[in-house]
């Protein structure tokens, strides 16, 4: 366990997706999309439920997991689904950065980082 300052720990995860988010966007597939399900979890794992950042969450993934059934129909056009993944991403970022902010920059927490278990 790692304790830090909670605006930190936002910043090095929003660090973490935003990668994940520009290679979907740029023609990613399903194991892209696996990385940013595990990364997402890991955000969320920064709060207790807060219903706000897991619906953002969510908009999130499905945005990808659409943009990436996208990416495997070559002549499908996925202008629509960039934008709707931009967006949704910002939304994320928003969210997440807004909780992190309504804390207060001198909160610390304790964040257990343990690996996340794949489905059988």
């Amino acid at each position: 366990m790692m304790f830090r300052i909670l605006t930190d720990a936002v910043d090095e995860k929003l660090a973490l997706i935003t990668p994940l988010v520009r290679e979907i966007e740029q023609g990613g597939q399903s194991a892209d999309l696996r990385d940013l399900a595990n990364q997402l979890v890991r955000a969320l794992r920064l709060f207790e439920r807060n219903p706000g950042i897991e619906a953002a969450a969510d908009d999130l993934y499905a945005a990808a997991a659409a943009l990436v059934g996208e990416n495997t129909k070559p002549s499908y056009p996925a202008a629509r689904g960039r934008r709707l993944l931009k967006e949704a991403h910002v939304r994320f970022c928003n969210r997440l950065e807004a909780a992190a902010d309504r804390v207060g920059p001198y909160k610390y927490l304790m964040v257990p980082d343990y690996p996340i278990r794949q489905a059988a």
